[in-house]
């Protein structure tokens, strides 16, 4: 039986020829069923289930904004990870995704700014205000508002009572872990301690890459040139051959993904810090401070180790730089008080 009780959400019209037609009024999708049928009803029904799955309007939404940020030349101008960087830490920004940008003030992005570091770290909440500084600027530039309130939101604290993230290795360290090794993880790792590329890289330099010429580094795409240091060479050289186009490879002879490689080393590591070969907190990223601390120790000023570790700016070479010149100075002060000691006491017993 066919009701002719009006349904809520349905338009119902008689079009030129005369013949009912009816449309489902937040879709625009014409409803085929005939009218009141339970095929009609079960029609409507998924019509409506459309409705509600629908993302909200992302015009004057972060998301929005985001989204056309994307479509610049700026966006497309980043290294492939710095951009990939961009799209994990606007993720987490996920509760602001569908919020009118212009609504977005300090006192909101504190308090997702203090939710995030607690949950997964002051550096992550840190990383999450800096891409949305950028998406502000962006939104300023369009006129989509005024000011950029995260841009004025304090950064978050290091918890100091924890050490510091990518600390340099000490040379037992280092002996250890390349004594320990398997071929295929001391490959990727040798190339990260004696050239100081990042781990991505390490794990994606190609063959030819060690022949010469510059290769552009993954997360600045600046130029750096591989020199192959003589301890290097040799573990190179007897690793085990494979058909993989990089240089490192898996115990297969595939190449290594990023989380195969991260799950191999963090076993490896585990067991040497377990047996005190290790000290906990190694990281490989702390190789490239390792490297820069050497650099700074054999007198290289700032812009050669920024060049020779492929950074944009010199904020970490100053960082290297300043390390080294603290250890000098407690170095020259502990000698100077040892000195003065020993003439006290050699002396007439005074200091």
């Amino acid at each position: 039986m066919i009701t002719k009780t009006p349904i809520s959400g349905v338009k119902r019209y008689r079009d030129r020829h005369g013949k009912w037609r009816n449309y489902h009024r937040a879709t625009g999708k014409p409803i085929k069923a005939p009218y009141g049928t339970a095929e009609f009803a079960a029609e409507v029904a998924e019509l409506n289930g459309l409705v509600s799955k629908k993302e909200p309007p992302r015009n004057g939404t972060l998301r929005g904004v985001m989204d056309e940020y994307k479509t610049t030349p700026a966006f497309a101008d980043l290294a492939m990870a710095t951009r990939a960087g961009y799209e994990r830490y606007f993720e987490i920004a996920k509760p602001l995704h569908d919020v009118p940008i212009q609504s977005i003030d300090s006192a909101g992005l504190s308090v997702i700014r203090d939710k995030v570091a607690m949950k997964r770290g002051w550096r992550t909440a840190n990383y999450m205000l800096s891409v949305l500084s950028v998406l502000f600027g962006f939104a300023i530039e369009r006129k989509y508002v005024t000011q950029n309130p995260a841009f004025v939101v304090k950064r978050a604290k290091r918890d100091k009572t924890k050490p510091k993230a990518n600390r340099p290795w000490s040379l037992e360290e280092r002996k250890a872990v390349l004594a320990e090794a398997p071929s295929h993880l001391k490959v990727p790792l040798a190339l990260a301690m004696f050239t100081g590329v990042r781990k991505r890289d390490a794990l994606t330099l190609r063959k030819d890459a060690i022949r010469g010429g510059a290769i552009a580094t993954s997360k600045t795409g600046e130029e750096i040139f591989i020199r192959i240091h003589p301890e290097l060479a040799e573990i190179l050289a007897g690793a085990p051959p494979h058909a993989a186009p990089t240089i490192a490879a898996t115990s297969r002879g595939t190449p290594w993904t990023e989380t195969g490689f991260n799950s191999v080393w963090d076993k490896f590591k585990d067991k040497l810090e377990a047996e005190g070969r290790v000290r906990p907190g190694l990281t490989i990223h702390g190789l490239r401070h390792t490297l820069g601390g050497h650099l700074a120790d054999a007198g290289c000023d700032l812009d050669t180790i920024r060049r020779v570790l492929g950074q944009k700016t010199l904020t970490m070479a100053q960082l290297y730089s300043e390390r080294v010149k603290k250890e000098a100075a407690t170095k020259e002060a502990m000698e100077r008080m040892d000195l003065l000691g020993r003439k006290g006491i050699d002396g007439d017993g005074s200091v």
